[in-house]
This record gives C-alpha cells, sequence and structure tokens, in this order.
C-alpha cells in the first residue's frame, strides 16, 4: 500500500512537471510578443501561432520518449495525447503562413525557395510544412504502410529542424535573446531525442 501511493505521488510531480513545461512552451512566445509590441492583430497572431506551432511541435516529439508511460504519466493513452499535439502543430503552423500571405500580400510564401542555401533555410518554414503533412498523412495510413510508417514519421524531426531554422532566420522575434535561447535548447532536445531513439532501434535489431 505504501509503494503504491509513493508511486501514485511520484507520478503526480512528473504530471506537474510536464503540465507545468507545456504552460511555459506556450506562454513563453505570448510573453516575447507582448513585450517587444506589434504593429497589428495580424502580426501578433501570426507570431504567436509560428512559435506556438513550434512547441507544440517539439512537445509532439518530446512526447514519443513517454510511449509505455503515457497512460501512468496522463492517464491518457499515447496515440491521444500525441495525436492531440500533432494535429495543435499541424494547425497553429499552417495557419502562419496563410496569415503571412495575406499581410505581405503574396503567395509565393507556400513555395519552397531554391536560389541558394541561405535563401532556402531562411524561408525553410515553408518545406518543413510539407513535410509535417507528409508525415501526418503517412501515420493516417500506417496500417497499409505498417513496415514503412514510422520512417516517414521521423520525417517530424527535420521537419522541426527547419523550422526552427526558419524562425531564427527571418522570424520577427529572431532578435529576441529569450526567444532565441529557447529555440536553441528545444533543437538541442530534439537532436539528442532523434539518436537517442535511432540507438533504441539499432540495438533492437531489424523489424
Amino acid at each position: 500500500m505504501v509503494k503504491d501511493e509513493k508511486q501514485i505521488k511520484e507520478m503526480v510531480r512528473i504530471r506537474s512537471f510536464f503540465y507545468l513545461l507545456f504552460l511555459i512552451l506556450y506562454l513563453i512566445p505570448i510573453a516575447i510578443v507582448l513585450i517587444d509590441g506589434f504593429d497589428n492583430l495580424l502580426q501578433f497572431i501570426r507570431r504567436i501561432v509560428g512559435m506556438a506551432g513550434l512547441s507544440s511541435l517539439f512537445i509532439t516529439i518530446l512526447l514519443s520518449l513517454l510511449i509505455k508511460e503515457s497512460k501512468k504519466i496522463f492517464g491518457i493513452n499515447y496515440v491521444k495525447i500525441h495525436h492531440f499535439f500533432s494535429m495543435a502543430s499541424v494547425i497553429l503552423i499552417s495557419i502562419h503562413p496563410v496569415i503571412a500571405a495575406i499581410s505581405f500580400g503574396t503567395i509565393t510564401i507556400f513555395s519552397p525557395k531554391l536560389d541558394s542555401w541561405n535563401v532556402f533555410l531562411t524561408n525553410a518554414g515553408c518545406p518543413a510544412l510539407y513535410l509535417i503533412y507528409f508525415a501526418v498523412i503517412t501515420a493516417l495510413f500506417r496500417k497499409s504502410i505498417l513496415k514503412y510508417w514510422k520512417y516517414f514519421h521521423y520525417l517530424l524531426y527535420p521537419a522541426f529542424l527547419l523550422s526552427a531554422i526558419h524562425g531564427i532566420l527571418k522570424g520577427s522575434d529572431s532578435d529576441n535573446r529569450m526567444m532565441f535561447f529557447l529555440v536553441l535548447v528545444m533543437t538541442s532536445v530534439v537532436t539528442i531525442i532523434f539518436f537517442y531513439k535511432r540507438f533504441q532501434n539499432i540495438r533492437k535489431g531489424p523489424g
């Protein structure tokens, strides 16, 4: 009984930690935009959804470490909480370029720029968005491509990296040190998670 109570308290502490982390990841972008100021409502929304979308994508990848523990920690099946943050990232990151297209009066935002590596990376939000769409679509058909869908799902990692680079090089808040540090930390964590999971898969062997 005592052991069960200790486990329950431990799960509550872990759950509280993650909920606090999620809250911070969404509140920091809002605070940054409010502190730095904004010119109009469209710019405010564009910046918020862009950064919140990146945070949602980060949380989606982070939760991949808790596949087995998700039910105990959150009381929700991993697939459900994974899909929630996945869809949140898709919606938010999709809204970002739509508002940008309206604000700047051009739809070229939706076309990848291949003039040079610098231009490509500065506008990397576009290919990142398409990689996310592709990863989500393949996940919907995972039963039909059971053997390969997880490899397509790994596209979320380069998608995050491209989104982060775009935010740093072209984002309206790229000069903000707090935002730069936040993106840098998230990128580092995502990179560690990628190699950790690859190491796990190598240890498991083929299949």
